[in-house]
Protein backbone atom coordinates (compact mmCIF):
# COMPACT_ATOMS: atom_id res chain seq x y z
CA UNK A 1 0.00 0.00 0.00
CA UNK A 2 1.26 3.55 -0.36
CA UNK A 3 2.66 6.09 2.09
CA UNK A 4 -0.49 7.59 1.93
CA UNK A 5 -2.51 4.87 4.20
CA UNK A 6 0.28 5.23 7.04
CA UNK A 7 -1.67 6.27 10.14
CA UNK A 8 -1.03 6.98 13.57
CA UNK A 9 -2.21 4.39 16.03
CA UNK A 10 -3.56 5.67 19.78
CA UNK A 11 -2.71 4.17 22.67
CA UNK A 12 -4.71 0.17 23.42
CA UNK A 13 -6.73 0.16 26.64
CA UNK A 14 -6.47 -3.01 28.36
CA UNK A 15 -9.71 -5.63 28.51
CA UNK A 16 -11.48 -4.67 31.79
CA UNK A 17 -14.09 -7.05 30.84
CA UNK A 18 -15.27 -9.27 34.17
CA UNK A 19 -14.89 -12.77 34.47
CA UNK A 20 -17.81 -15.52 35.21
CA UNK A 21 -18.89 -15.83 39.30
CA UNK A 22 -19.57 -19.18 40.16
CA UNK A 23 -21.85 -18.83 43.63
CA UNK A 24 -21.60 -21.69 46.34
CA UNK A 25 -23.99 -23.45 48.64
CA UNK A 26 -23.86 -22.64 52.07
CA UNK A 27 -25.88 -25.09 54.70
CA UNK A 28 -27.44 -23.90 58.09
CA UNK A 29 -28.91 -26.02 60.57
CA UNK A 30 -31.59 -23.36 61.35
CA UNK A 31 -32.98 -20.13 59.91
CA UNK A 32 -35.01 -17.63 60.94
CA UNK A 33 -37.78 -16.30 58.47
CA UNK A 34 -36.24 -12.87 58.39
CA UNK A 35 -33.04 -14.38 57.44
CA UNK A 36 -34.44 -17.12 55.05
CA UNK A 37 -36.09 -14.27 53.28
CA UNK A 38 -32.32 -12.42 52.92
CA UNK A 39 -31.14 -15.54 51.55
CA UNK A 40 -33.69 -15.67 48.98
CA UNK A 41 -33.28 -12.29 47.91
CA UNK A 42 -29.76 -12.65 48.22
CA UNK A 43 -29.85 -15.40 46.59
CA UNK A 44 -31.88 -14.61 43.62
CA UNK A 45 -29.61 -11.18 42.97
CA UNK A 46 -26.49 -13.81 42.57
CA UNK A 47 -28.58 -15.53 39.62
CA UNK A 48 -29.25 -12.64 37.74
CA UNK A 49 -26.26 -11.20 38.31
CA UNK A 50 -24.44 -14.45 37.17
CA UNK A 51 -26.96 -14.64 34.09
CA UNK A 52 -25.33 -11.40 33.28
CA UNK A 53 -21.97 -12.03 33.41
CA UNK A 54 -22.24 -14.63 31.53
CA UNK A 55 -24.05 -13.17 28.45
CA UNK A 56 -21.23 -10.38 29.00
CA UNK A 57 -19.01 -13.24 28.55
CA UNK A 58 -20.38 -14.57 25.52
CA UNK A 59 -21.12 -11.11 23.85
CA UNK A 60 -17.03 -10.57 24.74
CA UNK A 61 -16.29 -13.48 23.16
CA UNK A 62 -17.83 -12.97 19.78
CA UNK A 63 -17.05 -9.09 19.72
CA UNK A 64 -20.52 -8.03 20.32
CA UNK A 65 -20.60 -4.34 19.50
CA UNK A 66 -21.25 -2.19 16.77
CA UNK A 67 -19.26 -3.53 13.71
CA UNK A 68 -17.48 -1.83 10.66
CA UNK A 69 -20.55 -1.49 8.36
CA UNK A 70 -24.05 -0.01 8.80
CA UNK A 71 -25.24 -3.28 6.92
CA UNK A 72 -24.17 -6.68 5.88
CA UNK A 73 -20.51 -7.13 5.50
CA UNK A 74 -20.47 -9.27 1.90
CA UNK A 75 -16.38 -9.98 1.23
CA UNK A 76 -13.20 -9.23 2.77
CA UNK A 77 -9.62 -9.64 1.74
CA UNK A 78 -6.23 -8.59 2.78
CA UNK A 79 -3.39 -6.38 0.93
CA UNK A 80 -0.54 -7.99 -0.05
CA UNK A 81 1.32 -6.55 2.39
CA UNK A 82 -0.87 -8.24 4.98
CA UNK A 83 -0.74 -5.32 7.60
CA UNK A 84 -4.32 -4.06 5.36
CA UNK A 85 -8.08 -5.75 5.77
CA UNK A 86 -10.25 -4.14 3.10
CA UNK A 87 -13.97 -4.86 3.69
CA UNK A 88 -17.22 -4.20 1.73
CA UNK A 89 -21.10 -4.14 2.48
CA UNK A 90 -24.41 -3.48 1.42
CA UNK A 91 -24.11 0.17 3.19
CA UNK A 92 -22.18 0.65 -0.51
CA UNK A 93 -19.13 1.48 0.77
CA UNK A 94 -15.40 -0.59 0.66
CA UNK A 95 -13.21 0.20 3.99
CA UNK A 96 -9.54 -0.07 4.84
CA UNK A 97 -8.51 -1.08 8.37
CA UNK A 98 -5.41 -1.28 9.28
CA UNK A 99 -3.78 -4.45 11.06
CA UNK A 100 -0.86 -4.75 13.28
CA UNK A 101 0.55 -7.68 14.49
CA UNK A 102 -0.21 -8.66 18.25
CA UNK A 103 -2.99 -6.29 18.89
CA UNK A 104 -6.72 -7.58 19.68
CA UNK A 105 -7.96 -6.12 16.28
CA UNK A 106 -7.98 -3.83 13.89
CA UNK A 107 -7.14 0.09 14.68
CA UNK A 108 -8.98 2.92 13.04
CA UNK A 109 -10.51 3.29 9.53
CA UNK A 110 -7.97 4.15 7.49
CA UNK A 111 -9.77 4.71 4.29
CA UNK A 112 -13.17 4.53 2.71
CA UNK A 113 -14.40 4.18 -1.39
CA UNK A 114 -17.73 4.82 -2.22
CA UNK A 115 -19.50 2.46 -3.88
CA UNK A 116 -22.79 3.11 -5.35
CA UNK A 117 -23.95 -0.22 -6.54
CA UNK A 118 -24.83 -2.71 -3.41
CA UNK A 119 -20.94 -4.40 -3.96
CA UNK A 120 -21.01 -7.85 -3.14
CA UNK A 121 -17.82 -8.84 -4.40
CA UNK A 122 -14.51 -7.50 -3.81
CA UNK A 123 -10.72 -9.00 -5.11
CA UNK A 124 -7.48 -6.80 -4.66
CA UNK A 125 -4.54 -7.86 -6.93
CA UNK A 126 -0.79 -9.62 -5.67
CA UNK A 127 0.91 -6.99 -6.35
CA UNK A 128 -1.21 -4.46 -4.85
CA UNK A 129 -2.43 -1.93 -7.39
CA UNK A 130 -5.99 -3.01 -8.60
CA UNK A 131 -8.48 -3.19 -6.21
CA UNK A 132 -11.84 -4.73 -8.26
CA UNK A 133 -15.46 -4.52 -6.52
CA UNK A 134 -18.49 -6.39 -7.58
CA UNK A 135 -22.05 -4.71 -7.44
CA UNK A 136 -25.42 -5.68 -8.26
CA UNK A 137 -25.09 -4.00 -11.43
CA UNK A 138 -21.78 -2.61 -11.84
CA UNK A 139 -17.70 -3.57 -11.77
CA UNK A 140 -15.34 -1.44 -10.61
CA UNK A 141 -11.55 -1.16 -11.09
CA UNK A 142 -9.82 1.39 -8.24
CA UNK A 143 -5.90 1.77 -8.95
CA UNK A 144 -3.30 2.89 -6.25
CA UNK A 145 -1.74 5.88 -7.37
CA UNK A 146 0.53 7.89 -5.52
CA UNK A 147 -2.57 10.60 -4.73
CA UNK A 148 -4.61 7.60 -3.17
CA UNK A 149 -7.24 5.24 -5.02
CA UNK A 150 -8.51 6.15 -8.21
CA UNK A 151 -11.53 5.01 -9.98
CA UNK A 152 -10.26 4.10 -13.24
CA UNK A 153 -12.81 1.73 -15.19
CA UNK A 154 -17.04 1.19 -14.14
CA UNK A 155 -18.65 -0.46 -16.27
CA UNK A 156 -22.48 -2.28 -15.96
CA UNK A 157 -21.70 -5.78 -15.76
CA UNK A 158 -24.24 -8.28 -13.94
CA UNK A 159 -21.74 -10.86 -13.89
CA UNK A 160 -19.89 -9.35 -11.07
CA UNK A 161 -21.45 -11.20 -7.52
CA UNK A 162 -18.27 -13.09 -7.46
CA UNK A 163 -14.70 -11.83 -8.21
CA UNK A 164 -10.69 -13.32 -7.99
CA UNK A 165 -7.38 -11.83 -9.36
CA UNK A 166 -4.65 -14.36 -11.49
CA UNK A 167 -1.60 -14.50 -9.56
CA UNK A 168 0.14 -12.52 -11.81
CA UNK A 169 -2.24 -9.81 -11.34
CA UNK A 170 -3.17 -9.19 -14.89
CA UNK A 171 -6.17 -10.69 -14.74
CA UNK A 172 -9.78 -10.63 -13.09
CA UNK A 173 -12.54 -13.20 -13.37
CA UNK A 174 -15.83 -12.52 -12.47
CA UNK A 175 -18.76 -14.38 -11.86
CA UNK A 176 -22.46 -13.88 -11.34
CA UNK A 177 -25.82 -14.30 -12.73
CA UNK A 178 -26.65 -17.37 -15.33
CA UNK A 179 -23.67 -18.95 -14.02
CA UNK A 180 -21.28 -17.91 -16.71
CA UNK A 181 -17.59 -16.28 -15.54
CA UNK A 182 -15.66 -14.10 -17.33
CA UNK A 183 -11.82 -13.78 -17.54
CA UNK A 184 -10.89 -10.09 -18.20
CA UNK A 185 -7.62 -8.28 -18.91
CA UNK A 186 -6.75 -5.67 -16.33
CA UNK A 187 -6.74 -2.65 -16.41
CA UNK A 188 -7.85 -3.09 -20.31
CA UNK A 189 -11.12 -4.90 -19.35
CA UNK A 190 -10.66 -6.91 -22.63
CA UNK A 191 -13.05 -9.58 -22.42
CA UNK A 192 -10.13 -12.84 -22.46
CA UNK A 193 -12.95 -16.04 -21.75
CA UNK A 194 -15.92 -16.42 -21.16
CA UNK A 195 -16.62 -19.96 -18.99
CA UNK A 196 -19.86 -22.22 -18.91
CA UNK A 197 -20.97 -24.92 -17.15
CA UNK A 198 -23.12 -23.75 -13.88
CA UNK A 199 -26.55 -23.55 -14.31
CA UNK A 200 -27.13 -20.76 -11.40
CA UNK A 201 -25.67 -17.75 -10.08
CA UNK A 202 -22.14 -17.89 -9.05
CA UNK A 203 -21.35 -18.08 -5.11
CA UNK A 204 -17.73 -17.90 -5.54
CA UNK A 205 -14.73 -17.89 -8.15
CA UNK A 206 -11.09 -18.47 -7.34
CA UNK A 207 -7.66 -19.24 -9.80
CA UNK A 208 -5.18 -21.79 -8.43
CA UNK A 209 -1.94 -20.63 -7.30
CA UNK A 210 -0.09 -21.57 -10.32
CA UNK A 211 -3.37 -19.54 -12.30
CA UNK A 212 -3.78 -22.62 -14.61
CA UNK A 213 -7.25 -23.36 -13.58
CA UNK A 214 -10.25 -21.20 -12.52
CA UNK A 215 -12.66 -22.72 -10.31
CA UNK A 216 -16.49 -22.06 -9.77
CA UNK A 217 -19.16 -22.98 -7.55
CA UNK A 218 -22.80 -21.75 -7.65
CA UNK A 219 -25.78 -21.41 -5.72
CA UNK A 220 -27.35 -24.72 -6.60
CA UNK A 221 -24.03 -26.57 -5.54
CA UNK A 222 -22.77 -26.81 -8.99
CA UNK A 223 -18.82 -26.92 -8.80
CA UNK A 224 -16.19 -26.76 -12.44
CA UNK A 225 -12.87 -26.21 -12.82
CA UNK A 226 -11.68 -25.33 -16.13
CA UNK A 227 -8.23 -25.02 -17.90
CA UNK A 228 -9.60 -20.77 -18.05
CA UNK A 229 -7.31 -20.57 -21.40
CA UNK A 230 -8.62 -23.46 -23.24
CA UNK A 231 -12.08 -23.38 -21.78
CA UNK A 232 -12.00 -26.90 -21.33
CA UNK A 233 -13.88 -28.36 -17.75
CA UNK A 234 -11.45 -30.89 -16.25
CA UNK A 235 -12.33 -34.25 -15.97
CA UNK A 236 -12.54 -33.95 -12.08
CA UNK A 237 -14.69 -31.02 -11.18
CA UNK A 238 -17.65 -33.52 -10.78
CA UNK A 239 -15.84 -35.68 -8.66
CA UNK A 240 -16.39 -33.22 -5.69
CA UNK A 241 -20.62 -33.50 -5.20
CA UNK A 242 -21.89 -30.76 -3.60
CA UNK A 243 -20.43 -27.61 -3.43
CA UNK A 244 -21.37 -24.20 -2.06
CA UNK A 245 -17.74 -22.89 -0.85
CA UNK A 246 -14.01 -23.97 -1.68
CA UNK A 247 -10.62 -22.77 -1.52
CA UNK A 248 -7.82 -23.87 -2.74
CA UNK A 249 -4.41 -24.47 -0.27
CA UNK A 250 -1.68 -22.20 -0.67
CA UNK A 251 0.71 -24.60 -2.38
CA UNK A 252 -1.94 -25.26 -5.00
CA UNK A 253 -2.07 -29.13 -4.27
CA UNK A 254 -5.43 -29.43 -2.24
CA UNK A 255 -9.10 -28.20 -2.24
CA UNK A 256 -11.33 -27.86 0.61
CA UNK A 257 -15.06 -27.77 -0.46
CA UNK A 258 -18.39 -27.89 1.55
CA UNK A 259 -21.84 -28.06 1.01
CA UNK A 260 -24.74 -25.46 2.26
CA UNK A 261 -27.83 -26.16 3.93
CA UNK A 262 -29.14 -29.75 3.35
CA UNK A 263 -25.92 -30.80 1.70
CA UNK A 264 -23.84 -33.87 2.15
CA UNK A 265 -20.53 -35.08 2.95
CA UNK A 266 -19.28 -32.04 5.15
CA UNK A 267 -16.09 -30.31 4.79
CA UNK A 268 -13.54 -32.15 2.61
CA UNK A 269 -10.15 -31.87 1.28
CA UNK A 270 -9.32 -33.51 -2.03
CA UNK A 271 -6.04 -34.15 -3.71
CA UNK A 272 -5.66 -32.15 -7.08
CA UNK A 273 -3.68 -34.72 -8.57
CA UNK A 274 -5.80 -37.42 -8.58
CA UNK A 275 -8.68 -35.86 -7.31
CA UNK A 276 -9.31 -38.34 -4.19
CA UNK A 277 -10.70 -37.22 -0.86
CA UNK A 278 -7.97 -37.02 1.81
CA UNK A 279 -10.15 -35.91 4.46
CA UNK A 280 -13.74 -35.27 5.51
CA UNK A 281 -14.93 -34.02 8.48
CA UNK A 282 -18.68 -33.65 9.81
CA UNK A 283 -19.36 -29.98 9.88
CA UNK A 284 -22.76 -29.48 7.50
CA UNK A 285 -23.05 -26.87 5.52
CA UNK A 286 -20.63 -23.59 5.35
CA UNK A 287 -20.74 -20.47 3.77
CA UNK A 288 -16.69 -19.37 3.48
CA UNK A 289 -14.14 -21.67 3.93
CA UNK A 290 -10.11 -20.33 4.35
CA UNK A 291 -6.61 -21.74 5.05
CA UNK A 292 -3.69 -20.21 6.93
CA UNK A 293 -1.36 -18.49 5.22
CA UNK A 294 1.36 -21.97 5.84
CA UNK A 295 -1.46 -24.68 4.57
CA UNK A 296 -1.73 -25.87 8.06
CA UNK A 297 -4.94 -24.70 9.35
CA UNK A 298 -8.28 -24.68 7.63
CA UNK A 299 -11.58 -22.26 9.04
CA UNK A 300 -14.97 -22.98 8.23
CA UNK A 301 -17.86 -20.75 8.60
CA UNK A 302 -21.20 -22.91 9.24
CA UNK A 303 -24.54 -22.14 8.11
CA UNK A 304 -25.58 -23.24 12.07
CA UNK A 305 -23.66 -19.97 12.96
CA UNK A 306 -20.37 -20.91 14.21
CA UNK A 307 -17.15 -21.10 13.10
CA UNK A 308 -14.77 -24.08 13.48
CA UNK A 309 -10.93 -24.54 13.07
CA UNK A 310 -9.53 -27.90 11.89
CA UNK A 311 -6.18 -29.17 11.31
CA UNK A 312 -5.52 -29.59 7.61
CA UNK A 313 -3.33 -32.26 7.75
CA UNK A 314 -5.45 -34.80 10.10
CA UNK A 315 -8.74 -32.91 10.28
CA UNK A 316 -8.51 -32.65 13.95
CA UNK A 317 -10.60 -30.17 15.24
CA UNK A 318 -8.78 -26.96 17.21
CA UNK A 319 -11.48 -24.98 17.99
CA UNK A 320 -14.98 -23.87 18.00
CA UNK A 321 -16.77 -20.26 18.47
CA UNK A 322 -20.21 -20.33 18.50
CA UNK A 323 -21.47 -17.88 20.80
CA UNK A 324 -22.78 -14.54 19.46
CA UNK A 325 -21.32 -15.52 15.88
CA UNK A 326 -24.08 -14.96 13.50
CA UNK A 327 -24.41 -15.50 10.17
CA UNK A 328 -20.82 -15.26 8.78
CA UNK A 329 -20.54 -14.55 5.26
CA UNK A 330 -16.42 -14.05 5.00
CA UNK A 331 -13.14 -15.42 6.92
CA UNK A 332 -9.73 -15.00 6.24
CA UNK A 333 -6.77 -15.33 8.45
CA UNK A 334 -4.75 -12.34 9.74
CA UNK A 335 -0.78 -12.71 9.59
CA UNK A 336 -0.75 -13.59 13.23
CA UNK A 337 -3.25 -16.24 12.94
CA UNK A 338 -6.05 -14.49 14.10
CA UNK A 339 -9.46 -15.33 12.38
CA UNK A 340 -10.89 -12.56 10.85
CA UNK A 341 -14.83 -12.50 10.13
CA UNK A 342 -17.78 -11.03 9.24
CA UNK A 343 -21.74 -11.67 8.36
CA UNK A 344 -24.81 -9.94 8.71
CA UNK A 345 -24.82 -7.31 11.67
CA UNK A 346 -21.32 -5.10 9.12
CA UNK A 347 -19.17 -5.95 11.98
CA UNK A 348 -14.89 -6.99 11.04
CA UNK A 349 -14.25 -9.22 14.12
CA UNK A 350 -10.99 -11.15 15.09
CA UNK A 351 -10.54 -14.52 17.06
CA UNK A 352 -7.29 -16.41 17.81
CA UNK A 353 -8.46 -19.76 18.39
CA UNK A 354 -6.75 -22.30 21.28
CA UNK A 355 -5.06 -19.26 22.69
CA UNK A 356 -7.52 -16.96 23.38
CA UNK A 357 -10.92 -17.27 22.81
CA UNK A 358 -12.88 -13.94 21.12
CA UNK A 359 -13.36 -11.98 19.07
CA UNK A 360 -12.82 -8.50 19.09
CA UNK A 361 -15.05 -6.02 16.77
CA UNK A 362 -14.12 -3.12 15.01
CA UNK A 363 -15.57 0.41 16.34
CA UNK A 364 -17.24 1.98 13.99
CA UNK A 365 -15.48 5.91 12.86
CA UNK A 366 -17.49 8.49 14.06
Amino acid sequence: MNDHLTHQWPGDEEDSSPGRVRGGRVRLAWLSWETSVVLALAGLVAVIVSARMDSAEDARRAGAASGGHDDILEAMTLSPSRDVLVSTGLDQTVRFWGLRAGESGPREEMLRLPEGSRPYGLAQSRDGRFLAVGGSGRLSIWEDREEGWELVVSREEAGSRSLAFAPDSTLLAAGGEGGVVRVFSVPEMEERAVLRGLGTMVHGVAFSPDGARLAASSFGGEFVIWDWRSGVEEAISRRFGDVHCFAFSPDGSRLATAPWIGGSGGVRLWDLATGEKVLQVDAGGCNALAFSADGRTLAGAGVDQSIRVWDARTGELRDRLSDGVGWVKAVLFAPDGRLAYGGRDGAVRFWRPETVARAVPVGRPD
